[in-house]
């Protein structure tokens, strides 16, 4: 994939975990760089690094003050930034603070990008913001029934909505709907509970029939770069993997230690330690069980089909299976290596 003309693009959420693997990908094919970044200097292990040459602006998504100069003259916005936690301390703190992430930030982007008359946009959105599917594999139309298994949910939809709004209104912006993304540098739940897993501090699992979608982040990375090369102004694409779920994922983890099953759990017998912990988890601490956590392994499926991004743009997800192999394979190095360096 080649750019003929060298192309403006500024971008939130750089540093984060899919934007870290998207800004060497844009460099290569020769785009000027523009990343907004709270903190430039935070260092994120096994991530790519941001590449040379890349202008960066420190800045906030909540203040439009510190980025607004910035968006002038740029040819594309892409806007990758948003608050990812699932079990956060049910406060009204917690809340407003991911409110103004996801939701306020994301307005008042789109509303300076309208300002800068910036001619493409590309906003990552989620599945979850389209909600459960009830077992089918469902197209980009559906839409969320409101019941929200966390807060992240709810936002990321109110953020979905609104951004379809103005999309609706004429502005320009292409919107790509990512499933589950896994890779080195993640720090989803999923990638916490691999890492917990392989350093032996997950006691038992817990019993769920509840399903979601998984590609590795280097083949999302793809398919945004050919929804970023698509002719059109507006768009909306879904991208997601294969279908998984987590005692599926628990039975490879033991496979690949070569230990026996984890012990499990019944989801109703938790829900007493649950709300004790989300208790704890409002007067500051770190807890590894929330109520939030066992809504979402409640049976329900985040399933969609990725037909319109085959058809439309050619993007396949590749083999998710083995690629998520390979990429547990390397967490459980990595503990092993962690723990001969600790002794």
């Amino acid at each position: 994939m080649v750019t003929l003309n060298k192309r403006k693009i500024f971008i939130t959420g750089a540093t984060g975990f899919i934007g870290s693997y998207l800004l060497p990908k844009l460099a290569e094919l020769g785009d000027e760089l523009t990343v907004l970044c709270r903190e430039p200097n935070k260092i994120h292990p096994n991530r790519p690094e941001l590449p040379s040459g890349v202008k960066i602006i420190k800045g906030d998504l909540c203040q439009p003050d510190t980025y607004r100069e910035a968006l002038v003259g740029q040819d594309i916005m892409i806007h990758l930034a948003a608050d990812y936690r699932v079990g956060i301390a049910p406060s009204r703190f917690e809340h407003q603070k991911m409110y103004q992430t996801n939701v306020t930030g994301t307005v008042d982007l789109l509303n300076e990008a309208k300002r800068a008359q910036i001619p493409q946009i590309l906003y990552t959105s989620t599945t979850a913001a389209l909600g459960e599917t009830q077992g089918l594999l469902l197209d980009e139309t559906h839409r969320h029934n409101g019941y929200f298994r966390s807060y992240y949910e709810e936002t990321k939809q109110i953020a979905h909505v609104l951004v379809e709004h103005q999309q609706q209104q004429g502005m320009p912006i292409k919107i790509a709907i990512c499933g589950g993304v896994f890779g080195q540098g993640g720090k989803s739940v999923l990638a916490q509970t691999l890492s917990a897993f392989f350093n032996q501090k997950i006691p038992f699992q817990v019993s769920t029939n509840s399903t979601f979608q998984l590609c590795h982040v280097e083949k999302l990375c793809d398919g945004l770069l050919r929804l970023l090369a698509l002719d059109k102004p507006q768009e909306t694409v879904l991208f997601t993997g294969d279908v998984f779920s987590m005692p599926e994922i628990f039975t490879l983890l033991s496979e690949i230690q070569k230990t026996a099953p984890l012990p499990i759990k019944n989801r109703s017998s938790l829900r007493p330690l649950a709300w004790m912990m989300d208790k704890l988890a409002l007067l500051g601490f770190s807890m590894p069980l929330s109520c939030e956590a066992l809504r979402i392994m409640d049976g329900s499926t985040y399933t969609y089909s990725s037909c319109k991004a085959e058809q439309l743009l050619g993007w396949t997800a590749g083999e998710p299976l083995n690629d998520f192999k390979t990429y547990a394979r390397s967490i459980a190095e990595q503990a092993i290596l962690l723990n001969k360096e600790s002794k």
